[in-house]
């Protein structure tokens, strides 16, 4: 097979925080795989890939800003200033990935697209924006790192298309073009969803207490082990979580609506936030001018080949994960990544690889 002639290289959910120091624990850091990160960026800045054009597409919560603190709370008016700060820290913790994008950059032909998701919207600030160019040398050549940030979808060539994955989850959706709304106080701040809202109010909090907080799914079965294994945090959760739902949505929605109707929106919610990968699969049957979308947000890693010759991707995240799920259940941490090759003719091959470094770099994830 003829070599490629143009790649995409997409990453999502790597949740960098503001990493850690020497003798110091952080429990809101989840990346740990620093050195592994910058030599796959590495490895796709040399070699034969040093003489095509390759795209490093970052798909949404490569920085977790969710779970930065801002003296010492966590905050949900963020406005311009305290985005930059929150950005800033994260980059300072973890200098070998962004020395890496930047010896990527330095190769002509070689782009960066970072796509926000729902733990970095702060990435639609243009002063973050000029912050993360400034720090991979791109900031005299903007057009080498872009941000669509006012775009539901980014479509490459031949249908291919990438997006972060929370816009098919209510409770998580952004609408594209409203990234920021007006507070009350005349400051242009974030317009945070309902679900980072509700991670940022009630989760991010407790997560110094019980790290695996976030990193644990479905929630349900957290909070039922949680009920027989550690009873008194639970309650404590359930309280928070109940007095926070009662505070930010049933009361001011019950009314409007009433409390029947604002009970049975709240569960069609929490419902679409378990049913993600279905939803985007659907939404890339029903699309014509799509032959493939790659996803991330759910943390599972995996590829579907589907009728019509379409392909839905799942990129995964390289933070550990921990299922209660019967049928997956167990610890696991997978860096996946996905790979789109164009050649001069055809469809162009999209694939989910394991990342294993050097000298067996990669492993193909089969459907």
């Amino acid at each position: 097979m003829d070599a490629p002639s143009d790649v995409k290289i997409i990453v999502s959910d790597l949740h960098m925080g503001t990493g850690e120091r020497p003798g110091l624990v952080n429990p809101y850091e989840d990346f740990h795989f620093d050195d592994r990160l910058a030599d796959l960026i590495l490895h796709h800045a040399s070699g034969d890939h040093a003489g095509i054009p390759v795209e490093l597409i970052l798909n949404g919560d490569i920085l977790d800003l969710l779970k930065v603190p801002v003296r010492g709370h966590f905050a949900t008016l963020i406005d311009e200033s305290i985005a930059a700060d929150k950005t800033r820290r994260c980059l300072l913790g973890h200098p070998a990935v962004f020395d890496a994008i930047a010896e990527f950059l330095k190769v002509p032909d070689h782009l960066v697209t970072y796509i926000p998701g729902n733990h970095d919207p702060e990435v639609a600030f243009p002063l973050v924006q000029k912050l993360l160019r400034a720090r991979l040398g791109v900031l005299d050549t903007p057009d080498r790192m872009r941000f669509p940030v006012d775009e539901e979808f980014l479509r490459l060539p031949r249908g291919v298309v990438v997006t972060h994955g929370h816009l098919f989850e209510s409770i998580n959706r952004i609408e594209a073009g409203h990234a920021f709304v007006d507070s009350a106080d005349g400051r242009r701040v974030l317009n945070l969803p309902f679900g980072s809202r509700f991670f940022t109010e009630v989760l991010a909090p407790v997560k110094a207490e019980q790290p695996l907080i976030d990193l644990v799914h479905p929630l349900s079965s957290m909070v039922l082990w949680g009920l027989v294994f550690d009873l008194r945090f639970t309650l404590r959760l359930l309280g928070s979580m109940t007095r926070w739902l009662v505070k930010t949505r049933l009361r001011p929605r019950a009314k409007e609506e009433g409390v029947v109707r604002t009970l049975q929106v709240l569960v069609d919610e929490i419902a679409l936030f378990t049913g993600m990968d279905r939803r985007a699969t659907a939404h890339l049957q029903e699309a014509p001018d799509m032959t493939a979308l790659i996803v991330g947000h759910s943390h599972t890693p995996m590829i579907r080949r589907l009728p019509r010759n379409k392909v839905y991707v799942n990129t995964g995240t390289w933070t550990r994960t921990v299922s209660l799920d019967i049928r997956d259940l167990g610890t696991r941490i997978d860096p996946t990544y996905a790979r789109v090759e164009y050649r001069p003719v055809g469809p162009p091959a999209v694939s989910l690889l394991r990342w294993n470094g050097r000298p067996r770099e990669t492993e193909e994830v089969v459907a």
